[in-house]
């Protein structure tokens, strides 16, 4: 198992982090979880944070996919994995996105 924090900010991000969310506990395998969205506000941005405990590359397809439909509409989402690696969805592609969780959870 491994843990990451996913960060989705953009208009309405508080519903978008939501529905990954749901997308993510309904994919969810034996051990693996989603914590409840935590959203966090300032004047100019909001920010929604999801905890995610993870076991393979499944939980990143379910993110890119859920991901290359939203970004459209102005979502950023952005991984910070337990080790200090930070992606920037928007800055890679699936298959660095599942590499970099098949690394973390083969480690662990």
């Amino acid at each position: 198992m491994a843990a990451a924090s996913i960060e989705v900010s953009g208009p309405d991000a508080e519903r978008l982090a939501r529905e990954l969310q749901a997308a993510l506990a309904a994919a969810a395998g034996t051990g693996e979880s989603a914590s409840a969205v935590e959203v966090q506000r300032s004047p100019e941005l909001v920010i929604a944070v999801i905890g995610l405990v993870f076991s393979g590359v499944s939980t990143a397809k379910t993110i890119w996919d859920w991901w290359r439909v939203r970004h459209a509409q102005g979502a950023t989402v952005k991984i910070l994995l337990a080790d200090g690696t930070r992606m920037d969805l928007a800055g890679i592609d699936q298959q660095r996105l599942e590499v970099e969780f098949s690394q973390r959870t083969s480690e662990g």
